[in-house]
């Protein structure tokens, strides 16, 4: 079953402040006042068109279905559209405005002429011959659909509006339709109720127009410049505008709040329903609504918000012609178990294309976020196929989307193609058996990922969540408060363990690597260790750390690959380990075939991964062994993280605690790399502080050795292929590089050329 608690509350918070304000006949209260003089300032419209989405995947799951005649409805793979249907031009839907945003509706209704009708599961059904929106007499941003019998079986929230072409016409371009309590009831499914059942969109005429600018504010003839000063609230500023006080404008938004909601489920072999806590192993989709907020400070920047393919309109001196730059969320799951952290699902990209700009000024209309405005994409919103790609056409350091040969343009003509509309493509995808784990508890996260954002992690917010199934769905149950940040730092608190818990913040990316011991009843049979046994359980979550690899600049960006990492490196000197080969390693699916593989050499564990799973941005993976030797947060000693990219080899390090001999000496990682051409073994080893580390370099046929280098040790070449790094002080990256004979022999005879003079 399905339960979202959300709207009843605030239908029951707003009905007892309503009664408390009830006014006399003869005087008006406060409210009534500040209403009238809304209601005097508002704007309004009717006519046009609208269409509808409905959520026929969710429905069904509760026998419910929804039909129209003729071709009124066209069904999909998992929801069905209606056509344009029309507006009447009579009545209309007044609301208020303030700075550019609307802030509440006001009152009235619009009459829509399209007919459809949904069956119940009990032989019944409710007609639609012609549908009502009205403004919800309880909640001044809801509207309320009623149909021929004159009841309120659904509602709309989480609006994505703007008012276009000069203030004529006011397009409602995304918003959710979610089930009442009334709905749920006469289905007899309480959890229904609040439930997101599909979507509502028009474009209408304004009729009546209230004060002040709303659409997109037109830039005046060089109103800004790059380069040159900006002015608040006359023109946008910009990250790296120059600030009047000195510095800069910069970027900074702030995720607010969101709830997860079930979309719709199947069963494993991709058909009909899933069966709950069956036996049957099905896919599970969820989908947030998400509210973020820009700063407000003296140098928050405002932050543009362009859709894709618009980018070539370069509005207000916008800071990346060509590039339509706009912010991208993505959603996941999680859960502890045993005390270990595991990533178990995550969702593909979705493209913001609009903000709503609430409560705040909004001078530059729907396509810049300025300081101070919230904006919530609605759950309905983050599941439109036509705005959900995967992260691999994702830069997410630069915040960088690669248009071309992306699935929305598939052959880089520069125009919008159309996209899969399967509700299972790019959505968080979820195992049933992954949600019903004994003595798990489980997590969501959302975040966004923003063009020049200085903070990463206030734009990153988790809570626990309860997952629950039904006979055929599944709700994620109670959600607990939203905690700002990320995941790993709530698992391990770097503030209280800076050891424990460590950051990479590279020029490429953002990393955190956390350990969490625990000691264990006994130790593991088989293992060889004896007295007491901890387990060490390391969780690796690569932010947004990606080796790019790209064709072309905007707008026709092409992103070749942008993968992450590809083995992981712990020291732990001479410190007996037992690698456990059913708990040694956990990824985001279930598919034990494409785990990475533990091997234990040169005093140093080393994970590697098989082609196709590497640690890519926006994802957690989790790395365990077993030792004897208790931890010790002062035993620390650098980890290693190296880049999936053979022709560009890197290993990037992080210090913290790890296995080994407590009281031994100092340990150091250090990790050898080769390029093309040849080979250098082995890969990582552990060396005491003082100690040298010895190298095999081994070139293929045709090639030889060009040079074998270290950042913070010097590797000398001892004859047979053999080099050694002798005082090793700290930790070392070593890269071998290797040359073509023939590229020598011609190179070498060019040099000699001309007897020796340059002249």
């Amino acid at each position: 079953m399905i339960v979202r608690k959300t709207a009843p509350t605030l239908v029951l918070l707003c009905l007892s402040i309503g009664a408390a304000l009830a006014a006399t006949p003869d005087s008006l209260t406060d409210q009534e006042k500040r209403e009238a003089l809304v209601a005097a300032d508002a704007w309004s419209f009717n006519g046009g068109t609208a269409t509808l989405r409905f959520n026929t995947s969710l429905l069904e799951l509760f026998g419910v279905s929804v039909g129209a005649p003729g071709d009124v409805l066209a069904f999909r793979e998992h929801d069905a559209v209606s056509s344009e249907m029309a507006i009447r031009e009579q009545g209309g839907i007044r609301f208020a405005a303030r700075d550019g945003a609307l802030t509440r509706f006001v009152d009235g209704s619009i009459h829509v002429d399209g007919r459809f009708h949904v069956n119940l599961p009990d032989g019944s059904r409710i007609d639609y011959d012609g549908f009502e929106v009205r403004v919800s007499p309880i909640n001044p941003m809801h509207l309320d659909v009623i149909g021929n019998d004159g009841e309120v079986w659904f509602y709309v929230n989480h609006m994505m509006w703007e008012v276009i072409d000069d203030n004529t016409r006011f397009h409602l371009r995304a918003a959710d339709l979610n089930a009442t309590q009334a709905f749920a009831a006469r289905v007899g499914a309480p959890g229904l109720a609040g439930a997101f059942v599909g979507e509502l969109k028009f474009l209408s005429p304004l009729r009546t127009q209230g004060p002040g600018q709303m659409g997109a504010s037109a830039a005046p003839e060089g109103a800004e410049v790059r380069g040159a000063p900006c002015v608040r609230g006359a023109t946008p500023c910009f990250h790296g505008d120059e600030h009047p006080d000195g510095g800069i404008y910069e970027a900074d938004v702030l995720m607010q709040n969101y709830s997860m909601t079930f979309m719709r489920c199947r069963s494993s072999a991709g058909t009909g329903s899933c069966d709950g806590n069956g036996p049957d192993d099905g896919e599970v989709v969820f989908a947030p609504s998400s509210t973020l907020r820009n700063t407000n400070n003296t140098h928050t920047a405002d932050v543009p918000w362009y859709e894709k393919f618009t980018g070539n309109s370069n509005p207000w001196g916008y800071p990346y012609p060509n590039a339509d730059q706009h912010p991208y969320l993505i959603w996941n799951l999680y859960r502890i178990v045993d005390g270990q952290l595991e990533q178990i699902a995550a969702s593909g990209v979705k493209h913001a294309w609009l903000t709503t700009n609430g409560g705040c000024s909004a001078p530059f209309g729907g396509h810049i976020l300025s300081p101070n405005c919230s904006d919530t994409y609605g759950t309905g919103n983050n599941d439109a196929p036509d705005d959900l790609g995967p992260r691999t056409e994702i830069l997410p350091a630069s915040g960088w989307f690669g248009r071309c040969g992306s699935i929305f343009d598939t052959n880089c003509d520069g125009a919008s193609n159309s996209v899969s509309s399967n509700g299972y493509r790019d959505r968080l995808v979820v195992r049933e058996s992954q949600l019903s784990v004994p003595g798990a508890s489980y997590y969501s996260d959302s975040w966004y990922i923003v063009q020049d954002d200085i903070n990463i992690y206030n734009t990153m917010m988790h809570k626990t969540i309860a997952p629950a199934a039904g006979s055929s769905a599944w709700t994620p149950g109670a959600q607990g408060a939203n905690v700002l940040g990320p995941l790993i730092n709530a698992w391990v608190d770097p503030a209280a363990n800076p050891t424990r818990n460590v950051e990479i913040d590279d020029q490429e990316g953002h990393v955190r690597i956390a350990v969490k011991t625990k000691a264990l009843a006994s130790c593991p049979a088989g293992s060889g260790l004896s007295g007491t046994c901890y387990r060490y359980d390391y969780a690796v979550h690569n932010f947004d750390f990606a080796r790019a690899k790209t064709e072309g600049t905007p707008p026709n960006l092409r992103v070749l690959s942008n993968l992450g990492f590809d083995s992981f490196t712990i020291p732990v000197g001479s410190a007996p380990v037992h690698i456990d080969p059913a708990n040694h390693f956990a990824d985001i699916d279930i598919n034990a075939a494409n785990n990475w593989t533990a091997s234990s050499t040169g005093g140093s564990v080393t994970w590697t991964a098989p082609a196709g799973n590497e640690l890519n941005w926006g994802t957690l993976y989790r790395f365990s062994l077993v030792t004897n030797v208790a931890p010790d947060p002062g035993r620390v000693a650098a980890v290693g993280l190296r880049v999936a990219d053979s022709s560009s080899p890197d290993v990037l390090q992080a210090t913290m605690m790890v296995p080994g001999v407590a009281g031994g000496p100092v340990q150091h990682l250090v990790t050898a790399t080769a390029g093309a051409g040849g080979s250098i073994s082995p890969s990582s080893q552990n060396v005491a502080a003082g100690g040298t580390a010895a190298f095999t370099v081994t070139p293929q046929a045709g090639f030889d050795v060009q040079s074998v280098v270290g950042d913070t040790c010097t590797p000398v070449d001892n004859g047979g292929g053999n080099w050694s790094a002798a005082n090793i002080q700290a930790a070392c990256q070593v890269l071998a590089t290797f040359l073509g004979n023939n590229d020598l022999i011609f190179r070498n005879g060019f040099e000699n050329l001309g007897g020796g003079s340059d002249r």
